[in-house]
């Protein structure tokens, strides 16, 4: 009999499981759909590619590429147009300026390249693509984690639709598949197969060096727990991304990872000083443009005092993971990430939602309780967002 309701256990929360998989990609396909309609369902328009910008190139683009051209209204573009730079330069050998900033984080743009076939006119949607299937998979990867806790497969949603993603997947940046692969490393790691831990996490520093956080906490809590082989296994992963970023600097002459570390500052300064400087445009939606970073300041804030109270009440690895985390965010400075609404310090802290729906299905208190309300809030706020931006002057190559 006990088998028997196990077993339906299983089964209901297996559909719950595909229900929630399928909600997620059909809720960024939706809202993919909405974003680009301004563009003539052009899903280049994600790209982000800027006239402004000074690494503009228009004679690597694609025919039937969306570009922004007015200055003051998205001409500067955004970070995606630079993973597909990176294609165009690194991989196909096209003339395009050095930028080894970016092309650290060259795993994106090669699982792009790959997806595509090596057809740069694919890449529009190959570069969605790898974003979507890398939150998919990884949140099944999470739910096999957890799914023996008492909780239901609807938890994922926190994870998938986090306010990270929700700016990464329309921007075609690299964030998904970088927090993706951290979340499969965890699976590995929770079930003590450190090796492909890893490898899994090295995978995820050459796409972004957000993953630099879980790594650091990973093996820092090994070694603190006397674990000195489990330790060094977890620190290896930083063989691969170091041995790139000496490649990259034998051949452009510069350590890309220098400009990573300009982003922090003093615990606080940053958001003392985005506090102190804060002017509101006047309409409503600059308004609520400006005020966006402040509801993620609170939660990196909140984020610091639950982690350290669970961790002191409930040691544990995951617990550590958000510490350093929050750590992390209130040395972030107002230049790089504050100043930048809500989208820059979105990104760099999405390495929060997974450990964030761990910690909570292995201990719920009412401090993760409020984490998991308030980043609910940050994912209605990133939806909402979507809905209310406003479309920019372009044209197409």
């Amino acid at each position: 009999m006990a088998h028997d309701i196990s077993a339906a256990v299983h089964s209901t929360n297996s559909r719950r499981l595909a229900a929630v998989v399928t909600f997620t990609i059909l809720a960024y396909l939706i809202l993919v759909l909405y974003a680009i309609a301004p563009y003539d369902y052009n899903l280049s328009s994600l790209i982000r590619i800027g006239a402004a910008n000074p690494f503009f190139n228009p004679r690597v683009l694609e025919p039937g590429t969306v570009v922004f051209n007015d200055p003051a209204s998205g001409g500067d573009g955004y970070d995606g147009q630079f993973y597909y730079y990176a294609v165009k330069g690194f991989l196909m050998k096209e003339p395009v300026a050095p930028n080894p900033f970016r092309v650290q984080r060259i795993l994106y743009p090669l699982v792009a390249y790959v997806l595509a076939l090596g057809r740069p006119q694919l890449l529009p949607f190959t570069m969605l693509a790898v974003n979507i299937m890398a939150i998919a998979a990884s949140a099944v990867f999470l739910w096999m984690m957890i799914r023996d806790l008492a909780v239901g497969p609807s938890l994922l949603l926190f994870y998938s639709l986090n306010i990270g993603f929700l700016i990464a997947v329309f921007y075609d940046v690299a964030t998904p598949l970088c927090i993706g692969l951290v979340a499969v490393a965890a699976y590995f790691y929770s079930r003590e197969m450190l090796w492909p831990a890893s490898a899994l996490l090295g995978l995820s520093l050459l796409a972004q060096e957000n993953g630099l956080i879980a790594v650091a906490a990973l093996a820092a809590w090994l070694m603190g727990k006397k674990n000195i082989r489990g330790a060094l296994i977890i620190s290896a992963s930083l063989l691969p991304w170091a041995l790139w970023q000496v490649l990259l600097l034998k051949r452009f002459g510069q350590l890309p990872m220098q400009m990573s570390g300009h982003h922090l500052e003093m615990p606080f300064v940053g958001m003392i000083s985005q506090l102190a400087s804060l002017k509101l445009p006047g309409d409503w939606r600059g308004n609520l443009r400006e005020l966006s970073v402040y509801p993620f300041m609170l939660f990196v804030v909140m984020l610091l005092v639950v982690s350290a109270i669970e961790l002191r009440k409930r040691p544990s690895d995951y617990t550590f993971v958000l510490l350093l985390h929050a750590l992390v965010g209130i040395c972030f400075n107002n230049e790089q990430i504050w100043s930048s609404t809500i989208t820059s310090p979105g990104r760099a802290l999405a390495g929060v939602f997974p450990f964030l729906v761990l910690c909570y299905a292995h201990g719920r208190s009412r401090g993760l309780r409020a984490l998991l309300i308030l980043s609910g809030i940050l994912t209605l706020m990133g939806v909402l967002r979507i809905f209310l931006m406003q479309p920019h002057p372009f044209y197409v190559t």
